[in-house]
């Protein structure tokens, strides 16, 4: 993964392509190495979620955040249906889990990439993909095979009895299969709620949240590993620091500065590997790695004045998707609020608490339409007494034609 990031952030700063996403590719060569069957999963929800931008453009109005979210919906959908047909043909080889839904989201992203890079460089773009995927899938059947004997408390996520690569290279696999704690219809039914409350929020507000799956994902995580949540909100706090020292001392931002930001929470997510032992499942560290990343640099985004505001919402949609998750599953041993209800039920009444006086300062932060169109420069012309409901900003009543 460090790798493949550092490749990704190099090529796309000298050669100017997107290769698709910042993460897209390492992801893919993992979870090639994990299940052989992926890429036809991957190739199938890129192609059907270009198509869908494609007639998107072509017969609508639709353009950036739309296309993107569409995107993103369409890659999900034939991601998951590609990957439930082929449970059915291949019950022994690949099955749905929590990783497969997070992932879902990448060939959407890919996508969406792929149409905003200039037509002329596409090709160009696609053929150092096919290089760059190829390459890191072969650093990674070398790399488990050269440290074959090298063992961590936390097995790698490659490592486990679930991954193909071991079957490969004919070495021996640690740790075992992790239960299946979550039904597949919650984490169908979570994700899209998770994608409608970000993007609602961000267009009510103009504020971005952590992040479209981040809070869910987490959710599901903890379920898992009470400690989930612990490495999650110390390493983005440790990254988010160091994310804004690097931008300060060097001026780098976007792909770049998102890149070293997950670089810092996947180096994290190893050292604390280590810590942790065998608390946390190593596909969880994993992605919590990621997480940390891409959430300390989303809120490097975030202007300094709401920042405070953004950390509690994001907490308090934190408490009420878990919440809603304790009603539905029976939480396991090592999961979140198996123990120490009360301490946590305490501690969840707070942050909902902080999170609700955030949300009603938003609110009232947002112009009513009156007030609004009354200190519009375009309401009138004149510069006498003015009637803010007379406003064309405010009217509700359409001119004829």
């Amino acid at each position: 993964m460090i790798i493949g990031l550092s490749l990704v952030a190099i090529i796309s700063q000298v050669r100017g392509y997107r290769l698709g996403g910042v993460m897209v590719l390492p992801i893919l060569a993992i979870y090639t190495l994990r299940e052989p069957l992926s890429i036809i999963i991957f190739i199938v929800g890129t192609v059907a979620a270009w198509i869908s931008l494609w007639a998107l453009q072509e017969h609508t109005l639709n353009y950036g955040r739309r296309l993107f979210l569409s995107a993103i919906i369409v890659g999900v959908i034939a991601t998951i249906v590609m990957g439930y047909i082929l449970s059915l043909t291949f019950p022994s080889q690949l099955s749905f889990s929590h990783g497969e839904a997070i992932a879902s989201i990448f060939p959407g992203i890919m996508a969406y990439n792929l149409m905003r890079e200039d037509p002329e460089n596409r090709r160009g773009d696609l053929r150092m993909m096919c290089y760059i995927y190829l390459m890191l899938v072969a650093i990674g059947v070398v790399s488990l095979w050269a440290f074959a004997e090298f063992n961590t408390l936390t097995p790698p996520f490659l490592r486990l009895p679930t991954s193909d690569i071991t079957n490969w290279i004919r070495i021996e696999p640690r740790g075992g299969a992790y239960p299946k704690v979550i039904p597949s219809w919650i984490v169908l039914m979570f994700l899209p709620v998770a994608v409608l409350i970000y993007e609602g929020f961000r267009q009510r507000y103009d504020h971005r949240l952590v992040g479209i799956i981040i809070l869910p994902a987490l959710c599901f995580f903890s379920v898992q590993s009470t400690l989930t949540i612990f490495v999650y909100v110390t390493g983005a706090t440790i990254t988010f620091y160091i994310t804004g020292l690097i931008h300060r001392m060097t001026l780098l931002y976007g792909r770049v500065l998102l890149t070293i930001s997950i670089l810092l929470g996947t180096v994290y997510s190893l050292i604390a590997g280590i810590v942790v032992s065998n608390s946390v499942p190593g596909v969880i560290l994993f992605f919590t790695g990621l997480f940390v990343g891409i959430g300390s640099y989303n809120l490097n985004r975030v202007s300094r004045k709401t920042r405070l505001a953004h950390v509690r919402i994001d907490a308090g949609l934190f408490v009420v998707f878990y919440g809603f998750l304790f009603v539905l599953i029976d939480i396991p041993i090592t999961g979140l609020l198996y123990n120490d209800r009360i301490f946590y039920v305490i501690v969840g009444a707070l942050i909902i608490t902080l999170a609700t006086v955030e949300m009603h300062r938003l609110e009232q932060s947002i112009p009513d339409p009156e007030t609004f169109a009354g200190e519009s420069i375009f309401a009138y012309t004149s510069s006498g007494d003015i009637d803010p409901t007379d406003s064309p900003l405010v009217a509700d009543t359409e001119e004829d034609t």
